[in-house]
């Protein structure tokens, strides 16, 4: 379990990177955790990203979970650009829903328990 929380740390630790250099001004994390899995909800609250990008995060984030990369994911998270780092985030989630309503981006992952 303890493995479990830091990679769930590392998710919301690059996520919040990522929110934080494209000038996002009010962003919300919420992190539930239950026993057969963890749910991270995020609100980037008048977003600058546009439809493109969001379009660009669920195609990258929507990809198959890799647990193999999980144990290298640290190390390799960062050293990469942005879009790599979205990649890799990825490899460590089930599902990612994302959309934009009223001005603001929501987006929940999803990592189920193994």
């Amino acid at each position: 379990m303890k493995h479990e929380i830091k990679k769930i740390c590392r998710i919301v630790d690059e996520l919040t990177t990522m929110f934080l250099q494209d000038d996002t001004d009010e962003v919300d994390f919420k992190i539930i955790t239950k026993n057969d899995q963890t749910v991270i909800k995020i609100v980037d609250y008048n977003t600058n990203f546009s439809d493109a990008t969001i379009n660009h995060f669920r195609s990258t984030l929507n990809n198959q979970r890799q647990s193999e990369i999980e144990e290298y994911y640290w190390q390799l998270a960062g050293e990469t650009d942005e879009d790599d780092e979205l990649t890799l985030i990825s490899a460590m989630i089930d599902t990612a829903v994302i959309e934009k309503r009223d001005g603001n981006l929501y987006i929940e992952l999803i990592r189920r328990n193994k």
